[in-house]
């Protein structure tokens, strides 16, 4: 299965890792084009949160990918379809805060 790794706000993060987030949104520019051209669905998608260890991360699957040329502030979006949570690492879940 293919991997794609990005960063992602705390805030947003925490709404993936417990379950109420099931699209995540890109906009779509040539680097997102480019790097989700590259994978086929199912794919795994690495989001980290920081970048001083430990950095929580959460893998998640990906199992659609719908361009949206609508979607926000008048550019296109990708909506990446969040298919389950596959690994939570250096995250409490129970407090919603890295450990």
């Amino acid at each position: 299965m293919d991997t794609v790794t990005t960063t992602l706000k705390r805030e947003w993060f925490a709404k993936i890792v417990d379950g109420s987030k099931r699209v995540e949104y890109r906009e779509i520019k040539p680097y997102w084009t480019r790097r989700l051209r590259a994978v086929k669905t199912p794919f795994r998608l690495v989001l980290l949160n920081g970048m001083n260890p430990p950095v929580p991360v959460v893998t998640v699957r990906i199992d659609k990918i719908v361009p949206d040329p609508r979607g926000k502030a008048r550019r296109g979006t990708y909506a990446l379809h969040i298919g389950r949570v596959l690994k939570v690492e250096h995250w409490d879940r129970r407090r919603k805060r890295p450990m």
